[in-house]
Protein backbone atom coordinates (compact mmCIF):
# COMPACT_ATOMS: atom_id res chain seq x y z
CA UNK A 1 0.00 0.00 0.00
CA UNK A 2 1.34 3.72 -0.80
CA UNK A 3 1.86 5.41 2.22
CA UNK A 4 0.96 8.94 1.97
CA UNK A 5 1.17 11.71 4.01
CA UNK A 6 -2.81 11.95 4.20
CA UNK A 7 -4.34 13.51 7.52
CA UNK A 8 -5.94 9.55 7.95
CA UNK A 9 -2.22 8.32 8.32
CA UNK A 10 -0.82 11.29 10.50
CA UNK A 11 -3.40 10.23 12.59
CA UNK A 12 -2.95 6.58 12.70
CA UNK A 13 -0.48 6.97 15.18
CA UNK A 14 2.71 7.53 13.33
CA UNK A 15 2.86 10.96 14.49
CA UNK A 16 3.88 11.82 18.54
CA UNK A 17 1.09 13.17 20.29
CA UNK A 18 3.37 13.84 23.23
CA UNK A 19 6.62 14.46 21.38
CA UNK A 20 9.18 15.11 24.67
CA UNK A 21 12.51 13.22 24.92
CA UNK A 22 11.47 10.15 22.34
CA UNK A 23 14.76 8.44 20.70
CA UNK A 24 15.21 8.37 16.89
CA UNK A 25 13.48 5.43 15.80
CA UNK A 26 12.17 4.45 12.32
CA UNK A 27 8.56 5.00 12.04
CA UNK A 28 7.30 3.26 8.98
CA UNK A 29 8.59 -0.29 8.12
CA UNK A 30 10.97 -0.67 5.31
CA UNK A 31 9.87 -1.77 1.99
CA UNK A 32 10.36 -5.29 1.15
CA UNK A 33 11.45 -7.32 -1.44
CA UNK A 34 8.88 -10.35 -3.49
CA UNK A 35 6.54 -11.30 -6.25
CA UNK A 36 4.68 -8.23 -4.88
CA UNK A 37 6.80 -5.56 -4.54
CA UNK A 38 6.01 -1.97 -5.52
CA UNK A 39 6.95 -0.48 -9.18
CA UNK A 40 9.92 2.09 -9.10
CA UNK A 41 7.66 4.97 -9.26
CA UNK A 42 5.59 3.94 -6.42
CA UNK A 43 8.95 3.31 -4.10
CA UNK A 44 9.76 6.91 -4.85
CA UNK A 45 6.82 7.75 -3.54
CA UNK A 46 6.60 6.03 -0.71
CA UNK A 47 9.96 7.58 0.71
CA UNK A 48 8.85 10.53 -0.16
CA UNK A 49 5.51 10.29 1.66
CA UNK A 50 7.32 8.56 4.86
CA UNK A 51 9.97 11.79 4.65
CA UNK A 52 7.22 14.47 4.90
CA UNK A 53 5.68 12.11 7.53
CA UNK A 54 8.84 12.23 9.56
CA UNK A 55 8.94 15.95 8.80
CA UNK A 56 5.69 16.20 10.92
CA UNK A 57 6.91 14.39 13.59
CA UNK A 58 10.16 15.75 14.26
CA UNK A 59 8.77 19.47 13.93
CA UNK A 60 6.33 18.42 16.78
CA UNK A 61 9.04 17.05 18.86
CA UNK A 62 11.01 20.25 18.83
CA UNK A 63 10.44 22.42 16.03
CA UNK A 64 11.92 23.00 12.58
CA UNK A 65 15.11 24.47 13.55
CA UNK A 66 16.37 22.09 15.98
CA UNK A 67 14.69 19.14 13.27
CA UNK A 68 18.12 17.66 11.39
CA UNK A 69 18.48 15.95 7.95
CA UNK A 70 20.13 12.80 10.39
CA UNK A 71 16.99 12.90 12.33
CA UNK A 72 14.54 13.05 9.07
CA UNK A 73 16.21 9.74 7.24
CA UNK A 74 16.54 7.74 10.36
CA UNK A 75 12.35 8.20 11.23
CA UNK A 76 11.92 7.79 7.71
CA UNK A 77 13.95 5.03 7.38
CA UNK A 78 15.88 5.98 4.24
CA UNK A 79 19.44 7.31 3.54
CA UNK A 80 20.44 10.62 3.54
CA UNK A 81 21.17 9.64 -0.78
CA UNK A 82 17.56 8.88 -0.61
CA UNK A 83 16.52 12.36 0.48
CA UNK A 84 18.76 14.24 -1.81
CA UNK A 85 16.82 12.10 -4.40
CA UNK A 86 13.76 13.81 -3.06
CA UNK A 87 14.31 16.97 -1.79
CA UNK A 88 16.94 19.69 -2.32
CA UNK A 89 17.39 20.30 1.55
CA UNK A 90 15.58 20.64 4.95
CA UNK A 91 14.03 23.61 3.91
CA UNK A 92 12.53 21.85 0.46
CA UNK A 93 11.07 19.14 2.77
CA UNK A 94 9.58 21.50 4.95
CA UNK A 95 7.92 23.35 2.35
CA UNK A 96 6.64 19.83 0.73
CA UNK A 97 5.25 18.43 3.59
CA UNK A 98 3.17 21.70 4.37
CA UNK A 99 2.00 21.59 1.01
CA UNK A 100 0.92 18.46 1.18
CA UNK A 101 -1.01 18.85 4.31
CA UNK A 102 -2.23 22.49 2.82
CA UNK A 103 -3.70 20.48 -0.39
CA UNK A 104 -5.55 17.65 1.68
CA UNK A 105 -6.89 19.97 4.17
CA UNK A 106 -8.43 21.96 1.01
CA UNK A 107 -9.93 19.07 -0.49
CA UNK A 108 -11.52 18.09 3.03
CA UNK A 109 -12.52 22.13 3.64
CA UNK A 110 -14.00 22.14 -0.16
CA UNK A 111 -15.31 18.78 0.57
CA UNK A 112 -17.52 19.78 3.50
CA UNK A 113 -18.27 23.38 2.08
CA UNK A 114 -20.17 21.96 -1.11
CA UNK A 115 -22.22 19.54 1.01
CA UNK A 116 -24.32 22.07 2.40
CA UNK A 117 -26.97 24.35 1.55
CA UNK A 118 -26.94 28.48 1.79
CA UNK A 119 -24.01 30.20 1.86
CA UNK A 120 -23.90 30.50 6.04
CA UNK A 121 -24.26 26.41 5.77
CA UNK A 122 -21.53 26.08 3.27
CA UNK A 123 -19.32 28.36 5.22
CA UNK A 124 -19.73 26.90 8.61
CA UNK A 125 -19.38 23.52 7.03
CA UNK A 126 -15.67 24.59 5.62
CA UNK A 127 -14.92 26.62 8.79
CA UNK A 128 -16.00 23.02 10.77
CA UNK A 129 -14.01 21.03 9.07
CA UNK A 130 -10.80 23.31 8.51
CA UNK A 131 -10.74 23.62 12.78
CA UNK A 132 -11.29 19.91 13.12
CA UNK A 133 -7.59 19.50 11.99
CA UNK A 134 -6.56 21.12 15.23
CA UNK A 135 -8.46 18.59 17.06
CA UNK A 136 -7.67 15.64 15.29
CA UNK A 137 -4.09 16.08 14.03
CA UNK A 138 -2.45 18.70 15.79
CA UNK A 139 1.03 17.88 14.91
CA UNK A 140 0.22 18.70 11.14
CA UNK A 141 -1.94 21.63 12.17
CA UNK A 142 1.15 23.01 14.38
CA UNK A 143 3.68 22.82 11.77
CA UNK A 144 0.82 24.68 8.87
CA UNK A 145 0.22 27.25 11.40
CA UNK A 146 2.87 28.18 13.57
CA UNK A 147 6.35 26.28 12.03
CA UNK A 148 5.62 27.05 8.84
CA UNK A 149 6.35 31.20 10.00
CA UNK A 150 9.53 30.71 11.34
CA UNK A 151 10.86 30.46 7.72
CA UNK A 152 10.67 33.82 7.30
CA UNK A 153 10.56 35.23 3.75
CA UNK A 154 11.10 31.17 2.05
CA UNK A 155 7.47 30.23 3.20
CA UNK A 156 5.53 33.30 2.43
CA UNK A 157 4.88 32.21 -1.15
CA UNK A 158 3.69 28.73 0.09
CA UNK A 159 1.53 30.43 2.56
CA UNK A 160 -0.52 32.65 0.35
CA UNK A 161 -0.95 29.61 -2.60
CA UNK A 162 -2.73 27.79 0.43
CA UNK A 163 -4.76 31.04 1.66
CA UNK A 164 -6.08 31.44 -2.38
CA UNK A 165 -7.93 28.11 -2.08
CA UNK A 166 -9.54 29.27 0.96
CA UNK A 167 -10.05 32.56 0.00
CA UNK A 168 -11.77 31.21 -3.13
CA UNK A 169 -14.52 29.63 -1.06
CA UNK A 170 -14.98 33.16 1.19
CA UNK A 171 -15.43 34.90 -2.11
CA UNK A 172 -17.92 32.04 -3.58
CA UNK A 173 -20.22 32.54 -0.46
CA UNK A 174 -19.91 36.18 -1.02
CA UNK A 175 -20.76 35.41 -4.67
CA UNK A 176 -23.86 33.26 -3.91
CA UNK A 177 -25.31 35.66 -1.01
CA UNK A 178 -28.31 37.49 -1.71
CA UNK A 179 -26.54 40.84 -0.31
CA UNK A 180 -25.61 42.94 -3.63
CA UNK A 181 -22.59 44.53 -1.68
CA UNK A 182 -19.05 43.40 -3.18
CA UNK A 183 -15.99 42.54 -0.75
CA UNK A 184 -12.81 43.07 -1.98
CA UNK A 185 -9.93 40.86 -2.55
CA UNK A 186 -8.17 42.45 0.35
CA UNK A 187 -11.12 41.96 2.60
CA UNK A 188 -10.81 38.56 1.75
CA UNK A 189 -7.72 38.02 1.82
CA UNK A 190 -8.18 39.46 5.55
CA UNK A 191 -10.66 37.13 6.47
CA UNK A 192 -8.87 33.82 5.53
CA UNK A 193 -5.46 35.43 7.65
CA UNK A 194 -7.61 36.37 10.70
CA UNK A 195 -9.42 33.04 10.88
CA UNK A 196 -5.12 31.08 10.22
CA UNK A 197 -4.53 33.50 12.72
CA UNK A 198 -7.30 32.64 15.63
CA UNK A 199 -6.08 28.92 14.87
CA UNK A 200 -1.95 30.09 15.18
CA UNK A 201 -2.95 31.87 19.10
CA UNK A 202 -4.93 28.57 19.74
CA UNK A 203 -2.54 25.88 18.74
CA UNK A 204 0.67 28.10 20.11
CA UNK A 205 -0.96 28.10 23.75
CA UNK A 206 -1.91 24.28 23.38
CA UNK A 207 -5.58 24.90 22.82
CA UNK A 208 -6.32 23.77 19.60
CA UNK A 209 -9.71 22.07 20.89
CA UNK A 210 -11.33 25.02 21.44
CA UNK A 211 -11.11 26.10 17.85
CA UNK A 212 -14.26 24.12 16.46
CA UNK A 213 -16.37 26.27 19.10
CA UNK A 214 -15.41 29.36 17.58
CA UNK A 215 -16.65 28.23 14.41
CA UNK A 216 -20.47 30.42 14.73
CA UNK A 217 -18.27 33.55 15.93
CA UNK A 218 -15.44 33.08 12.85
CA UNK A 219 -18.97 32.93 10.44
CA UNK A 220 -20.33 35.64 11.68
CA UNK A 221 -17.45 37.87 11.82
CA UNK A 222 -16.96 37.09 8.33
CA UNK A 223 -20.17 37.31 6.87
CA UNK A 224 -20.46 41.05 8.19
CA UNK A 225 -18.14 42.04 5.54
CA UNK A 226 -21.14 42.17 3.27
CA UNK A 227 -23.03 44.92 5.23
CA UNK A 228 -22.76 48.44 4.07
CA UNK A 229 -20.36 50.62 6.02
CA UNK A 230 -22.18 52.46 8.89
CA UNK A 231 -21.64 56.20 9.93
CA UNK A 232 -18.80 55.20 12.53
CA UNK A 233 -16.92 53.12 9.81
CA UNK A 234 -17.51 56.17 7.20
CA UNK A 235 -16.41 58.52 10.34
CA UNK A 236 -12.98 56.41 10.32
CA UNK A 237 -12.40 56.15 6.47
CA UNK A 238 -12.54 59.80 6.17
CA UNK A 239 -10.24 60.33 8.81
CA UNK A 240 -7.63 57.39 7.47
CA UNK A 241 -7.72 59.10 3.73
CA UNK A 242 -7.65 62.87 5.24
CA UNK A 243 -4.16 64.56 4.12
CA UNK A 244 -1.42 64.12 6.50
CA UNK A 245 -0.56 66.96 8.79
CA UNK A 246 3.52 68.32 8.35
CA UNK A 247 4.95 67.95 11.67
CA UNK A 248 6.48 70.52 13.43
CA UNK A 249 9.90 70.29 14.28
CA UNK A 250 11.48 71.96 17.21
CA UNK A 251 15.17 73.75 15.88
CA UNK A 252 16.31 73.00 19.42
CA UNK A 253 15.43 69.51 19.22
CA UNK A 254 18.50 67.46 17.81
CA UNK A 255 17.31 64.15 17.11
CA UNK A 256 19.46 60.85 16.85
CA UNK A 257 20.67 59.44 13.42
CA UNK A 258 17.98 57.52 11.72
CA UNK A 259 18.17 54.05 11.08
CA UNK A 260 19.71 54.18 7.50
CA UNK A 261 22.86 55.79 8.88
CA UNK A 262 25.41 53.00 9.55
CA UNK A 263 26.21 51.83 13.15
CA UNK A 264 29.67 52.28 12.98
CA UNK A 265 29.87 56.09 10.99
CA UNK A 266 31.43 59.11 13.01
CA UNK A 267 27.79 60.44 13.62
CA UNK A 268 26.75 56.76 15.16
CA UNK A 269 29.52 56.98 17.77
CA UNK A 270 29.04 60.46 18.43
CA UNK A 271 25.12 60.16 19.33
CA UNK A 272 24.65 56.56 20.11
CA UNK A 273 25.72 54.45 22.84
CA UNK A 274 27.40 51.79 22.60
CA UNK A 275 24.33 49.64 23.00
CA UNK A 276 22.60 51.46 20.13
CA UNK A 277 24.73 50.99 18.04
CA UNK A 278 24.61 47.15 18.36
CA UNK A 279 20.80 46.50 18.41
CA UNK A 280 21.20 49.11 15.27
CA UNK A 281 23.59 46.48 13.59
CA UNK A 282 21.56 43.41 14.28
CA UNK A 283 18.92 44.72 12.71
CA UNK A 284 20.73 45.86 9.41
CA UNK A 285 22.78 42.75 9.54
CA UNK A 286 18.96 40.91 9.31
CA UNK A 287 17.79 43.03 6.82
CA UNK A 288 20.58 42.48 4.41
CA UNK A 289 21.49 38.83 4.86
CA UNK A 290 18.65 37.13 6.92
CA UNK A 291 18.85 36.27 10.47
CA UNK A 292 20.13 32.77 9.57
CA UNK A 293 23.13 35.02 8.86
CA UNK A 294 23.22 37.01 11.78
CA UNK A 295 26.64 36.21 13.73
CA UNK A 296 28.17 38.04 17.05
CA UNK A 297 31.45 38.53 14.72
CA UNK A 298 28.49 40.23 11.83
CA UNK A 299 27.00 42.58 14.52
CA UNK A 300 30.03 43.18 16.12
CA UNK A 301 31.57 44.33 12.74
CA UNK A 302 28.54 46.76 11.68
CA UNK A 303 28.36 48.01 15.27
CA UNK A 304 32.17 48.74 15.19
CA UNK A 305 32.92 47.11 18.26
CA UNK A 306 34.98 44.35 19.93
CA UNK A 307 32.86 40.97 20.66
CA UNK A 308 33.76 41.52 24.20
CA UNK A 309 31.99 45.22 23.85
CA UNK A 310 28.80 42.34 22.75
CA UNK A 311 28.64 40.46 25.62
CA UNK A 312 28.22 43.37 27.88
CA UNK A 313 25.35 44.40 26.16
CA UNK A 314 23.56 41.03 25.03
CA UNK A 315 24.31 37.28 26.14
CA UNK A 316 22.95 36.13 22.66
CA UNK A 317 22.68 37.62 18.89
CA UNK A 318 19.23 36.82 19.24
CA UNK A 319 18.92 39.40 22.42
CA UNK A 320 20.31 42.03 20.07
CA UNK A 321 18.06 40.83 17.58
CA UNK A 322 14.42 40.70 19.27
CA UNK A 323 15.69 44.30 21.18
CA UNK A 324 16.20 45.93 17.61
CA UNK A 325 12.89 44.65 16.85
CA UNK A 326 11.68 46.06 19.97
CA UNK A 327 12.76 49.39 19.98
CA UNK A 328 11.34 50.00 16.34
CA UNK A 329 7.99 47.94 16.98
CA UNK A 330 8.08 50.80 19.64
CA UNK A 331 7.96 53.53 17.05
CA UNK A 332 5.32 52.10 15.16
CA UNK A 333 3.35 51.55 18.06
CA UNK A 334 4.40 54.97 19.45
CA UNK A 335 3.23 56.90 16.10
CA UNK A 336 -0.16 54.77 16.02
CA UNK A 337 -1.04 55.75 19.30
CA UNK A 338 -0.51 59.10 19.39
CA UNK A 339 -2.57 59.52 15.80
CA UNK A 340 -5.38 57.59 18.06
CA UNK A 341 -4.78 60.12 21.13
CA UNK A 342 -4.87 63.27 18.80
CA UNK A 343 -8.19 62.24 18.03
CA UNK A 344 -9.98 61.58 21.23
CA UNK A 345 -12.35 58.57 21.98
CA UNK A 346 -14.08 59.05 18.29
CA UNK A 347 -14.26 56.50 15.31
CA UNK A 348 -11.74 58.62 13.45
CA UNK A 349 -9.09 57.85 16.12
CA UNK A 350 -9.54 54.56 14.72
CA UNK A 351 -9.06 55.71 11.27
CA UNK A 352 -6.10 58.38 12.36
CA UNK A 353 -4.33 55.37 14.09
CA UNK A 354 -4.31 53.05 10.84
CA UNK A 355 -3.21 55.54 8.53
CA UNK A 356 -0.36 56.33 11.01
CA UNK A 357 0.87 52.45 10.64
CA UNK A 358 0.47 52.38 7.24
CA UNK A 359 2.78 55.94 6.99
CA UNK A 360 5.00 54.23 9.09
CA UNK A 361 5.36 51.08 7.24
CA UNK A 362 5.37 52.53 4.24
CA UNK A 363 8.60 55.00 5.35
CA UNK A 364 10.56 52.16 7.43
CA UNK A 365 11.98 49.26 5.12
CA UNK A 366 13.70 48.36 8.06
CA UNK A 367 10.59 47.64 10.08
CA UNK A 368 8.78 45.97 7.06
CA UNK A 369 11.68 43.41 6.45
CA UNK A 370 11.95 43.10 10.44
CA UNK A 371 7.83 42.80 11.57
CA UNK A 372 7.04 41.36 8.33
CA UNK A 373 9.46 38.88 7.67
CA UNK A 374 12.38 38.00 9.69
CA UNK A 375 11.19 38.05 12.91
CA UNK A 376 9.76 34.71 13.22
CA UNK A 377 12.64 33.18 11.72
CA UNK A 378 14.51 34.00 15.44
CA UNK A 379 12.18 30.77 17.25
CA UNK A 380 9.37 30.83 19.99
CA UNK A 381 10.65 34.09 21.57
CA UNK A 382 10.55 35.76 18.31
CA UNK A 383 6.51 34.47 18.34
CA UNK A 384 5.83 35.67 21.25
CA UNK A 385 6.82 39.30 20.91
CA UNK A 386 4.77 39.21 17.42
CA UNK A 387 2.12 38.10 19.86
CA UNK A 388 3.14 41.10 21.95
CA UNK A 389 2.78 43.62 19.31
CA UNK A 390 -0.53 41.86 17.64
CA UNK A 391 -2.17 42.79 21.07
CA UNK A 392 -0.71 46.31 21.50
CA UNK A 393 -2.00 47.48 18.21
CA UNK A 394 -5.66 45.38 19.04
CA UNK A 395 -5.58 47.44 22.46
CA UNK A 396 -7.19 50.01 20.81
CA UNK A 397 -10.46 48.21 19.94
CA UNK A 398 -10.85 47.29 23.99
CA UNK A 399 -13.93 48.79 25.37
CA UNK A 400 -11.93 50.67 28.26
CA UNK A 401 -10.23 52.40 24.57
CA UNK A 402 -12.12 52.32 21.84
CA UNK A 403 -15.02 54.81 20.80
CA UNK A 404 -18.30 54.46 22.70
CA UNK A 405 -19.59 54.42 19.31
CA UNK A 406 -18.18 51.06 18.56
CA UNK A 407 -20.54 49.46 21.03
CA UNK A 408 -20.19 46.34 23.03
CA UNK A 409 -16.86 44.25 23.06
CA UNK A 410 -16.86 41.65 20.75
CA UNK A 411 -15.62 38.09 20.82
CA UNK A 412 -12.52 37.80 21.95
CA UNK A 413 -11.64 35.68 18.71
CA UNK A 414 -12.30 38.33 16.54
CA UNK A 415 -9.81 40.79 18.45
CA UNK A 416 -7.31 38.10 18.05
CA UNK A 417 -8.29 37.84 14.29
CA UNK A 418 -8.34 41.59 13.43
CA UNK A 419 -4.73 42.59 13.82
CA UNK A 420 -4.02 39.04 11.81
CA UNK A 421 -6.00 39.94 8.88
CA UNK A 422 -4.05 43.61 9.18
CA UNK A 423 -1.19 42.63 8.92
CA UNK A 424 -1.45 39.30 6.25
CA UNK A 425 -2.74 42.53 4.07
CA UNK A 426 0.02 44.40 4.54
CA UNK A 427 2.79 41.53 4.26
CA UNK A 428 1.04 40.96 0.59
CA UNK A 429 1.24 44.28 -0.84
CA UNK A 430 4.54 44.71 0.69
CA UNK A 431 5.46 40.79 -1.44
CA UNK A 432 4.53 42.34 -4.30
CA UNK A 433 6.25 45.35 -4.67
CA UNK A 434 3.59 47.98 -3.43
CA UNK A 435 5.19 49.10 0.36
CA UNK A 436 4.93 52.79 -0.57
CA UNK A 437 1.71 53.03 -1.34
CA UNK A 438 -0.02 51.20 1.43
CA UNK A 439 -1.38 54.32 2.73
CA UNK A 440 -4.14 54.04 -0.37
CA UNK A 441 -4.91 50.70 1.18
CA UNK A 442 -6.57 52.80 4.27
CA UNK A 443 -10.36 52.35 3.61
CA UNK A 444 -9.99 48.54 2.90
CA UNK A 445 -7.77 48.31 6.34
CA UNK A 446 -10.69 50.49 8.02
CA UNK A 447 -13.43 48.33 7.07
CA UNK A 448 -11.77 45.34 7.99
CA UNK A 449 -11.05 46.69 11.81
CA UNK A 450 -14.37 48.38 11.97
CA UNK A 451 -17.12 45.39 10.18
CA UNK A 452 -17.11 43.40 13.44
CA UNK A 453 -18.61 46.15 15.48
CA UNK A 454 -21.30 46.61 12.26
CA UNK A 455 -24.02 45.49 14.80
CA UNK A 456 -27.33 44.39 12.48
Amino acid sequence: MLVRITLAIVGAGMVSKNPVAKPIEPLFPRLTGGPRRMTADRVARHQKARLQGAMVEAVSRHGYASTTLRELVTLAGVSKSTFYEHFESKEDCFLSTFDEIVAQLSARVGEAYRSEGDDRQRLTAGLNAFMSLAVEEPAAASLAAIESLTLGAAGVAHRERASRAFEALIQQSFDHSPSKRSVSPPVVRGIVAGIRGVSYRRLRIGRGEELPGEVGNLVDWALRYQEPDTEVTLRAIEAAIAPRPVEDVDPAEDPPPGWDEPPDSRLSRSRLTQRERIVRAAARVVVESGYQALSIPAISGAAGVSNQTFYEHFASKRDAFLAAFEVIAAEALTRTADAFAAEGRRPEAIGAGLRALLDYVAESALFAQLAFFELPTAGPVALDRADEMFDGFSAFLEPDTAPPELGEAVPRSILEAIPSAVWAVIQHEIVHGRREVLPELAPEIVRIVLAPFNRP
